[in-house]
């Protein structure tokens, strides 16, 4: 018998759901972004339970008492104390997202002169931007990997500066020679027939 609240879902699926929706939200960029997604996902209310739940555990974790968040969040009891128990039982979703909260700076809004003087960093970027793509793509990249995809791009980092000690300027010059001979003499025998 199912209880109310319960998925008719599998558990494969809801998780399959969930990571989606968590990678959707990871490719916003900015706050206004993430407001528009979540007005266009979420109902007002959903939004402020949402919102109250995060600032209850900010309290929380500030040890605010549960009478001061009550009277500051309009909350019940029973709410601070199921949030509590999420804090605590957490794999440490509320405090990540509270600490780079904190630590986050909130993103440049470049000015006018910026946007429209043609030799500022910005514009070169947006202009040139197959020479920066690299840089682009991995940060991007960076931002929304899990630690396990994070250790493969480093490791993969790691093998091109031992690539890079390995093949020295001496090393190439001879592997150019090497290959540069094999090339003219294959070349050269195509020509002869």
């Amino acid at each position: 018998m199912r209880t109310r609240g319960s998925s008719k879902l599998t558990p494969e699926k809801r998780k399959e759901l969930i990571i989606g929706l968590c990678r959707a939200l990871t490719v916003l960029r900015s706050s206004e972004e993430v407001a528009e997604a979540l007005t266009d996902l979420l109902t007002p209310k959903e939004i402020e339970t949402i919102a109250k739940r995060l600032q209850i555990a900010e309290y929380l974790l500030e040890n605010k008492d549960y009478e001061a968040i009550r009277k500051d969040l309009k909350v019940g009891y029973s709410t601070i104390a199921r949030v509590n128990t999420w804090v605590n039982l957490s794999n440490q979703g509320f405090r990540i997202m509270l600490t780079r909260r904190k630590v986050s700076p909130s993103p440049k809004s470049l000015s006018e002169e910026e946007i429209y003087d043609p030799y500022s960093w910005h514009n070169i970027k947006r202009r040139y931007h197959l020479n920066f793509w690299p840089a682009l793509v991995l940060g991007e990249f960076l931002k929304i990997a899990d630690s396990g995809e994070k250790q493969k791009v480093y490791k993969i980092f790691d093998n091109l500066e031992l690539k890079g000690r390995h093949f020295t300027s001496n090393m190439n010059r001879q592997l150019y020679e090497m290959f540069s001979n094999v090339l003219k003499s294959g070349r050269r025998s195509r020509f002869r027939k």
